[in-house]
């Protein structure tokens, strides 16, 4: 089972809103592990590189490999998370400084055998949290798969073979040249010590110190002299298989593997540099049957010159190394500024809650999923100023309440006092004991707006109105809703400190939808204000709504504004209904709706 099915929430059928809802999820487990607020996760993309940018304060991560479906699969999930942290190991372990202790002293194909400890150091570092540890061997299944086998005279090749892959063929290793196994063992001994994860000044030490005895061999490797060795290579070049590999051990009789082995397992990686997939320069002959493979050509900042070292002479070969950046792993420009804008405007999916919640409260009833249901918040539009007229109303109907709600307390508490000292109890009681009084405080409000396409002109300027002036005085979260053309119920959050935007009616009515989407995360008691025209024409009806509200204790009030012959979907068994002929009456609605909302309707009336 994959771990990321244990704790993510909020998927997304849409793309844009599921990549927003993924970098949300990547930038809380980055911070999980140590990365500073300041830094910010990015999904890769036409415009922006790979890697960690430090001047920029970002960690970019190549997905689009990943991002081909919405939502996403757990198992991907896992590799994404994996691919995460690996980049935020590379901070965590300085790899910036030993890019950059190194860039100005040797040729680009250093900085390539730079890269491959490098990855070598995080994949220790993630792996050695045992909660991370199942995140990076997810990354390194899905990494090393489309890895060609490396070349018997390829000394960088058979490092990655081993280091990262984790496969060697040993029947290949044995009929290496003698210079060619020493060189091995020289890298067997590195890759152990730097799984202990050593300080960035020792680990440039130590590449210095290797990079000397094994130049040579490295920018001019010999030549393989069997010929079935020969052969092996150019056929077996594009997927290896775990069965070459003679042995699942990796040099198992070498006395520093066995302290790879108390440090944990190898994994993949990437870290930030430029030129690090090139190995230009190199003046080697290939075999007829090698086919050069540019995955990796795309990396961010390649161009390695040939001529370095004082060589002539460039083979146009790379090396494939586990998550080497290129133009697969980047997003489309599009894609990446809907994911920009779904972040900038918090969107989420809630279309799984509200069949969640139709299902409990109409058990055997087929509620099917039609319309994606979307909340996200208006930042944009211009603020409307509440008119003060009504707001001045609406005050003095709170005033009354609370002169009510202390009056109601006051004699519930002499009643108490009283009562001692009665004889007929039974008749009395019903006098000194009061059932019902209202709660401390205003209720736990939400304002729902339909600026759907019919709600044109006069009522769309008046329940904006209403909902201005209402939430001016009481702590109430303001929404608007229509469904768009495209098939998506919008759930648009407007309030902004005791201000709402403009919102301009477009769309579909799918009113019951809208009810469901606004009261997921509302407690018991929640009252929800519903300013509608009553014409209901998507998805499942405010009755569905209405009933489905009352089995979690959240109270729903619809004001059916203007057109009075357009309530047919209210006009129901249960439906808590308030018509009005115009702003005018939103005042006096308010006030009924308080005093229903607290169950003292009797009690007024006397």
């Amino acid at each position: 089972m994959a771990r990321s099915d244990n704790w993510r929430i909020n998927r997304s059928s849409i793309m844009a809103v599921e990549g927003a809802q993924l970098l949300k999820a990547l930038r809380k487990v980055a911070g999980a592990v140590g990365l500073p607020k300041e830094y910010t996760i990015k999904f890769m993309s036409e415009k922006v590189g790979a890697n960690i940018d430090f001047t920029k304060k970002e960690v970019v991560v190549g997905a689009g490999r990943l991002l081909t479906e919405a939502p996403l699969p757990a198992d991907k999930m896992d590799v994404l998370v994996g691919l995460t942290l690996h980049e935020v190991g590379h901070y965590m372990v300085d790899t910036h400084r030993v890019m950059v202790g190194i860039s100005s002293m040797h040729r680009l194909l250093f900085r390539e055998f730079c890269n491959i400890g490098e990855d070598v150091v995080v994949e220790s570092y993630v792996r050695s949290n045992p909660n991370l540890a199942d995140y990076d061997k997810a990354l390194c299944n899905w990494a090393t798969m489309p890895v060609r086998e490396a070349k018997g005279n390829k000394l960088l090749e058979l490092w990655i073979e081993y280091g990262l892959v984790h496969k060697v063929n040993y029947e290949k290793m044995d009929k290496l040249p003698q210079e060619m196994k020493d060189a091995m063992g020289q890298l067997v001994a590195l890759t152990g010590w730097l799984r202990r994860v050593p300080f960035w000044p020792e680990r440039c030490a130590a590449y210095l110190k290797y990079w000397e005895q094994l130049e040579e061999l490295i920018t001019n490797p010999p030549e393989l002299v069997e010929p079935e060795m020969a052969k092996q290579d150019g056929g077996s070049r594009q997927e290896p298989k775990g069965s070459e590999s003679g042995s699942e051990s990796q040099y198992s009789d070498t006395p520093e593997d066995s302290d790879d082995k108390k440090n944990g397992e190898d994994g993949t990686g990437e870290q930030d540099s430029s030129g690090e997939n090139g190995t230009k320069g190199e003046t080697e002959k290939t075999d007829d049957g090698d086919k050069v493979d540019d995955n990796d050509s795309a990396s961010s900042g390649s161009g390695e010159s040939g001529q370095d070292m004082g060589e002539t002479e460039a083979v146009d070969d790379t090396l494939d190394r586990p998550l080497a950046p290129n133009e697969d792993d980047a997003i489309s420009g599009k894609l990446a500024k809907e994911i920009e804008n779904a972040l900038e405007t918090e969107q989420e999916d809630v279309t799984d809650e509200v069949l969640e919640m139709l299902d409990k409260a109409w058990v055997g009833y087929n509620i099917h999923k039609q319309f994606p249901v979307i909340r996200s918040r208006e930042t944009k539009t211009p603020l409307i100023k509440p008119d003060q007229l009504l707001r001045k109303k609406l005050e003095r109907i709170l005033t009354i309440r609370k002169r009510l709600q202390a009056r109601t307390m006051h004699g519930e508490r002499y009643g108490r006092i009283d009562k001692r000292h009665l004889h007929r109890v039974v008749t009395d009681q019903k006098v000194f004991s009061l059932r019902y009084k209202f709660p401390d405080g205003f209720p736990d409000t939400k304002i729902l707006l339909d600026l759907s396409g019919s709600m044109c002109g006069r009522e769309a300027d008046e329940v904006l109105e209403a909902a201005g002036a209402l939430q001016s005085v009481v702590n109430a979260e303001v929404w608007c809703y229509y469904k768009s053309n495209n098939g998506i119920v919008k759930l648009i959050r407007v309030d902004d400190g005791k201000l709402i935007h403009q919102c301009v009616s477009d769309g579909g009515t799918p009113s019951g939808l809208a009810i469901l989407g606004v009261s997921v995360g509302m407690k018991n008691g929640g009252l929800i204000v519903h300013l509608t025209d009553g014409q209901h024409n998507v998805g499942q009806s405010p009755w569905l709504a209405h009933w489905a509200l009352k089995k979690r204790g959240v109270n729903l009030v619809n004001l059916v504004w203007g057109n009075q012959y357009m309530t047919k979907y209210y006009d129901l068994d249960g439906m808590n209904v308030r018509r009005l002929h115009g702003l005018a009456e939103f005042p006096d609605a308010l006030y009924g709706i308080l005093v229903e909302q607290s169950k003292l309707g009797n009690l007024v009336k006397r």
